[in-house]
């Protein structure tokens, strides 16, 4: 195996030790990991799209992190093996494959979280489509520097 692929790998387990862990709030607040395994899980609980919650802070805050953290995945993906086109397709796979696995730890898989898997893998892509076309991430950096920079100016004239 070659070593470029260990942060892809790293994060990649990371993302599975959160969502499958029993409870995620446990792992945020009380750093504890378990896992509890259900054999024959109701895989129609892919689809439940009643326990959306968006008046929550914790339900927002950590789909937030789903988009994240596949953004991420999606990021050291692609650098690493070149090619975007592939590196969409693999993270949405593992988006779904997360999503189906959770249904044998005891935790709630499900469609729409992938789709928000997926959105934080496309916002990432866009990102990264943008600081390619600003000459890298140097320069998109000292342009948004001077942007902010300029805009402070402006507003300290008025």
């Amino acid at each position: 195996m070659k070593a470029k692929y260990i942060p892809v790998i790293f994060w990649g387990l990371c993302i599975l030790l959160a969502t499958n862990n029993y409870n995620f709030q446990a792992l945020l607040f009380a750093h504890d990991i378990n896992f509890n395994i259900r054999l024959f899980p109701n895989l129609s609980d892919l689809f439940i799209t009643t326990d959306i919650h968006l008046g929550s802070r914790l339900y927002v805050f950590q789909k937030t992190g789903h988009a994240l953290s596949f953004g991420i995945l999606f990021l050291l993906l692609a650098q690493t093996i070149g090619n975007k086109t592939k590196a969409i397709i693999l993270c949405s796979l593992f988006a779904f494959f997360t999503e189906f696995l959770q249904l044998f730890f005891e935790r709630t898989g499900r469609i729409s979280d992938a789709i928000i898997d997926i959105g934080g893998v496309y916002l990432a892509y866009r990102l990264s489509i943008y600081v390619e076309e600003q000459g890298g991430i140097t320069q998109t950096f000292w342009k948004t520097i001077q942007k902010i920079a300029g805009a402070l100016t402006d507003e300290k004239i008025r």
